[in-house]
């Protein structure tokens, strides 16, 4: 390629190795379009172009690339960094939640954002030419028998990754096929909380019946990460961490052929074509925290697991689906017409973006929060006091993109309503003890009788009228009471997680 003055471009990120995954492979990825299709030069005062990842502090001149990795879902980066933006700037974005959530805090005619997903291999990430004999080989390195369907969650040991909605599904799976098993591939960071999250994932695992059947396997390479999805039957990925803004472990579990169930979460639902590729459960957002209604896509996951041609037909799409849009080819295709196109825009050096209302009080109460609390040690902290801030507003601008309804599902009384975490009774109050969003709601007896009826299986009039609602309770008095449940993040309707997205 015949380099010219315009194709100069300043690379401001190490980009050294492919071996590491996730954000680090596709900061090499995106390298190798750069030296490829423009000329590397030394430093930024000789490019027309500079460009960054993980780092937002670069000098506004020359035009600026950045590629996010998940910043936008951080109170913080609109608070501190946002404002440093500047209208010439291009940013690469995994996933369309990413540029909901931009626009609803940036004006138009700020930050250009571009949204390019992130690749996987499909080479070392394929289905196996022989099922069978990789699951045998599988079974042999790891210990875990052979036998029955293999549900496999792909996570460290991060609370909001929900490993003990995999654990509560495959226990509610049992019912109809009691041979499944669960297979969990994850580190566990030496921290406090995820130390005490993995104790109380193993804890739940080790309910009576369930604990020959779930494997926890620990990390696993790639190489090792690749044969086992091949192997296995479905992906389970309940996440509603906030940064999920892509899902690489989807994206990769696809490429290998694997049918998905995730949550409707985020960039999860730029991947999973519901009833092509897997299915998505519904997700909203609760004052204590994002709910999965993870018991709705039980009866699916029943009747693909029973179903062989169907399960084929899954993994073919999946594996179809990654080769369109997933593969190292197109990436550099995508990444270098953004290249190319933010090369073009008109340099104003001087103007920063404009932010809406409700990002401009989004950020005035980040940083007050981040004065009033110097405990504030993460993005996570901002997070969950946001969530109990202003009656949770500037929670639900930040999270709603990412969720299928900001706001709890309205119920009836032919809704079948479940606990969608586990709970106990505590002085006058029902204590959530979900391991990633625990909290205490009030309650009285009309409350703790809908509750200990409600199992999924009935609607909540047919629950009542067999457990007895308490004397003197009126059919408005029961709803009532159920729905402020479902609003208080502790029961859930089945199928009915909301649509409604803001």
């Amino acid at each position: 390629m015949d380099h010219q003055h315009r194709d100069r471009v300043f690379i401001g990120f190490e980009a050294d190795r492919n071996d590491l995954g996730g954000g680090n492979r596709v900061n090499w990825l995106c390298a190798e379009v750069l030296r490829a299709e423009f000329e590397e030069v030394p430093s930024a005062s000789g490019a027309v172009l500079q460009a960054h990842s993980f780092d937002w502090k670069a000098p506004a001149p020359p035009r600026r690339l950045f590629i996010d990795h998940g910043s936008f879902a951080d109170a913080g980066f609109w608070a501190f960094v946002a404002p440093g933006l500047r209208a010439s700037d291009t940013i690469i974005v995994s996933s369309s939640v990413c540029a909901q959530v931009a626009g609803k805090i940036i004006e138009a005619g700020g930050p250009l954002i571009l949204t390019v997903p992130f690749p996987v291999d499909l080479g070392l990430f394929a289905p196996a030419d022989d099922r069978g004999s990789t699951r045998s080989a599988v079974a042999e390195a790891t210990g875990v028998p052979s036998d029955g369907p293999w549900l496999l969650v792909v996570s460290g040991f991060v609370r909001r990754k929900n490993h003990h909605l995999a654990v509560l599904f495959l226990r509610a799976l049992q019912k109809e096929i009691p041979e499944a098993r669960l297979l969990v591939v994850g580190a566990t960071p030496r921290h406090p909380s995820s130390l005490a999250y993995r104790e109380a994932v193993e804890e739940l695992a080790r309910t009576p019946g369930m604990d020959p059947r779930v494997h926890f396997l620990g990390h696993l390479p790639h190489s090792r990460l690749s044969g086992l999805m091949a192997a296995a039957d479905l992906l389970l990925h309940f996440t509603n961490c906030r940064l999920e803004n892509f899902g690489l472990v989807v994206a990769e579990a696809m490429a290998a052929g694997l049918p998905v169930i995730a949550a409707d979460w985020g960039g999860l639902r730029d991947l999973v074509i519901p009833g092509q590729t897997g299915f998505l459960a519904g997700t909203y957002l609760t004052p204590l925290g994002p709910r999965t209604d993870w018991q709705s896509a039980v009866r699916p996951a029943r009747d693909l697991l029973r179903n062989h041609a169907a399960w084929v037909g899954f993994s073919r799409n999946s594996r179809e689906q990654a080769e369109k849009s997933l593969g190292e080819v197109t990436f550099r295709q995508h990444f270098a017409a953004a290249v190319t196109g933010a090369m073009k825009r008109e340099i104003m050096e001087d103007v920063g973006p404009t932010f809406t209302p409700e990002g401009t009080e989004l950020r005035m109460r980040t940083i007050s929060l981040n004065a009033l609390h110097p405990e504030i040690k993460d993005a996570g902290d901002e997070f969950r006091l946001l969530m109990r801030t202003d009656e949770g507003r500037h929670y639900r601008l930040l999270a709603g993109p990412a969720a299928s309804s900001v706001r709890p599902p309205r119920i009836g009384r032919l809704s079948r309503l479940y606990p969608v975490v586990t709970w106990r009774e505590a002085s006058g109050a029902i204590r959530i003890e979900d391991p990633a969003w625990p909290g205490v709601v009030a309650a009285d007896r009309v409350r703790l009788a809908v509750l200990r009826s409600s199992d999924g299986t009935k609607t909540l009039e047919e629950a009542l009228r067999a457990a007895g609602a308490p004397a003197g309770t009126s059919c408005d008095d029961t709803l009532r009471a159920a729905q402020a449940l479902v609003d208080g993040g502790v029961l859930c309707p089945i199928g009915d997680g909301g649509e409604e997205r803001d």
